[in-house]
């Protein structure tokens, strides 16, 4: 997400081919007339037990749709 290179759009590229090839299958996005975003995220400090570490998640919904998780 923050340095996409090349090899990525190669791979969204794929992804969109095979989706376009099983049309009874793909994203369902949902018609809406409501376009407003909306951005959750959660953070765990050092909540991994076997490192340690701390953890960040994050949903965006547009329209009531997840478009990133």
């Amino acid at each position: 997400m923050h340095q996409p290179k090349e090899a990525h759009l190669q791979v969204a590229l794929r992804i969109v081919q095979y989706l376009k090839g099983i049309p009874e299958r793909g994203i369902l996005f949902r018609t809406n007339k409501s376009a407003s975003l909306e951005a959750y995220n959660d953070v765990g400090y050092a909540g991994s037990v076997v490192y340690r570490r701390s953890t960040t998640r994050y949903y965006t919904f547009l329209g009531g749709n997840l478009v990133t998780c």
